[in-house]
């Protein structure tokens, strides 16, 4: 199978080293002048007792070095097909502290055997307050008498993806005996004449981040690198399902695997992050999304009752009048049916209009049960998942908005889900460059014969196209590629205030967690949204042709958190992760990348 993966490659790291308490260059500088006119002044011996008493007190002087701090401001990485690899990193070396620091030659090395320094990069002695910037170039390591040939490089980037790149240390050897103190005298060197330190990605500070994808996020105790989680998921998949296309990370860094289309529906077509699937229940982010962005703006409430923004001819009683936005958001509606039904315009006039019992006792019904009676409980308010509570969006947005209503009922529908998609396109994906969204496919090629189709592994039989379903979107029916989705949620996980507020009076992703808005799982450590469709199961109802979706926001509230997400195309037949979904994949990858700080 053919793996497609688009990097971004340049970081910030940062690492200081250790100021240690020394006594000053002056005194050392004195003290070595005194030996000298010693030597010229007395008779050997005087001269040899007295360069005995400096030696001792430049032995206890030098017992430690002060070193500068070094900060790497930028690293960039430049790795393609068509030459070798190397990287520059820019470092800023100051002094903080209040005496001078000693000269230093600077090396940075690679645990992983990726990338090597030339030669050392040499810093002078600072004075306190002082700092330059430097350039540090590196070259990959390709070791052997085949170093230049296009094999080693091949074996190269093959080495740099299973480290997932390079793990640099810093060594700093002290300078000062060379400039400062004769040869002869022994004992000079300090004890951390020497020092080599760990720099790690997750070290950043407030610095000129230029996105290393493979950077680890970490918070007080943890961190996960999200190259070692693509590995997880890699391991999990790869051999086990159709296609599938994931993304992991804060920055763009996007990987694919397999095949959109089989030879089964006639063209191959690679499954690639920029592919469209049809995320089933996943729509329903989207939908809370576009719902509190647009909501906020025409000034109204999440706890507005959405009785005025209905159909003006639809009759509908005082309990569905009085829901509000936030209850239909969070599930907490009273609506006890799953609605594992077409949720067209006419079924969900049906379903809201109808008359609710204050005596029902109807509990939360599971989705293999289609129309229950009394399938609205005003009794009950506790969360039941419910694709009611969010396909009506499609009819209370557009009015929301300040759409006028269509007066002709043959087009109503129709101009309703259009509208609805609009609004969703203005406020969501177009807020963060992403294009062709909609609740069907792709109508011009290339996006229009490349779309997924959903397979039973391992996808020999003809696929399952789910076609058109503008007229029951809201709740499920977006499709979208992984591209698509993962730049939506990097911009609200910013808080960069291009789609949802963030300032100091609103917090809206941060509402949308408190107030159970749209995701299924909202826990200090992940915040989540799943979906999937099936179809030709077999006889025991799995082994389905399956679209399975995921995407989740994993870390503590206080930050940093990671953006992950998986769009897969069939069931994953074999591995760790047989007979599982999107979900369990990316919880798992997340949980076992996991290491202590």
């Amino acid at each position: 199978m053919k793996r497609v993966t688009q990097v971004l490659i340049a970081a910030t790291i940062v690492v200081f080293g250790g100021l240690w308490a020394t006594s000053s260059r002056m005194a050392i500088a004195q003290e070595i002048q005194t030996v000298k006119h010693s030597r010229n002044s007395q008779n050997p011996e005087q001269a040899r007792s007295q360069g005995k008493g400096i030696r001792e007190t430049a032995t206890a002087t030098r017992s430690q070095a002060v070193y500068p701090s070094v900060e790497i401001v930028k690293y960039q990485e430049q790795i393609d097909s068509n030459r070798l690899s190397k990287a520059v990193i820019t470092l800023r070396v100051k002094n903080n502290g209040t005496t001078f620091t000693d000269p230093i030659s600077l090396t940075i090395k690679d645990g992983n055997q990726l990338l090597r320094q030339s030669k050392p990069l040499r810093i002078p002695s600072l004075k306190p307050g002082a700092s330059e910037l430097r350039d540090l170039d590196l070259e990959a390591d390709l070791s052997g008498p085949q170093e230049q040939t296009p094999q080693a490089t091949t074996a190269w980037k093959e080495r740099y993806r299973a480290h997932c790149g390079p793990e640099f240390v810093s060594v700093f050897d002290w300078n000062n005996v060379q400039e400062h103190l004769p040869e002869h005298l022994p004992g000079h060197t300090p004890r951390n004449g020497h020092l080599e330190s760990a720099l790690h990605f997750e070290a950043v500070s407030d610095l000129q981040l230029t996105a290393d994808p493979n950077r680890a996020i970490c918070d007080g105790t943890h961190c996960v690198k999200p190259c070692e989680m693509a590995k997880e998921i890699q391991r999990r998949l790869d051999g086990h399902v159709v296609g599938y296309s994931f993304f992991v990370g804060l920055n763009p860094k996007f990987e694919a695997y397999g095949k959109a289309r089989t030879s089964a529906d006639g063209t191959e077509h690679n499954f690639t992050s920029k592919t469209k699937i049809t995320v089933a229940s996943v729509s329903k982010l989207v939908t809370t999304i576009a719902a509190v962005r647009i909501l906020d703006k025409h000034n109204i409430s999440l706890d507005a009752k959405i009785g005025p923004y209905l159909p003006s001819d639809w009759s509908v009683g005082s309990y569905v009048s009085n829901l509000t936005f936030a209850q239909l958001l969070s599930h907490t509606s009273g609506i006890k049916d799953y609605g594992n039904v077409n949720t067209d315009y006419a079924k969900l006039k049906q379903f809201f209009t109808q008359s609710v019992s204050n005596s029902t006792s109807t509990t939360c019904q599971p989705s293999s049960v289609v129309d229950p009676g009394n399938p609205i409980n005003p009794n009950d308010l506790g969360r039941c998942y419910s694709n009611y509570n969010f396909a009506i969006f499609r009819i209370l947005l557009p009015k929301v908005a300040g759409n006028d209503e269509e007066s002709d009922l043959t087009k109503r529908a129709s101009v309703l889900a259009e509208q609805y998609q609009a609004l969703v396109r203005q406020n969501v994906f177009d807020l963060v460059g992403q294009s062709g969204v909609a609740c069907k496919p792709p109508t011009q090629n290339p996006g229009a014969s490349n779309y997924a189709f959903a397979y039973k592994y391992p996808g020999t039989a003809r696929g399952v196209d789910w076609g058109d379903e503008s007229l029951k979107c809201g709740a499920a029916a977006w499709y979208l590629s992984v591209e698509d989705i993962a730049q939506a949620l990097l911009s609200i996980n910013a808080g960069d205030g291009r789609i949802l507020v963030e300032n100091a009076s609103k917090h809206q992703f941060e509402d949308m967690r408190t107030r159970h808005l749209g995701w299924d799982a909202d826990r200090n450590t992940e915040l989540e949204k799943n979906g999937g469709y099936g179809a030709n199961c077999d006889s025991n109802g799995k082994n389905c042709a399956t679209i399975s979706t995921s995407v989740a926001i994993f870390g503590p509230v206080t930050g940093p958190r990671l953006v992950a997400v998986l769009f897969m195309n069939s069931n994953i037949s074999g591995g760790p992760s047989d007979g599982g979904g999107a979900k369990d994949v990316l919880e798992t990858a997340y949980q076992n990348s996991l290491r202590p700080k």
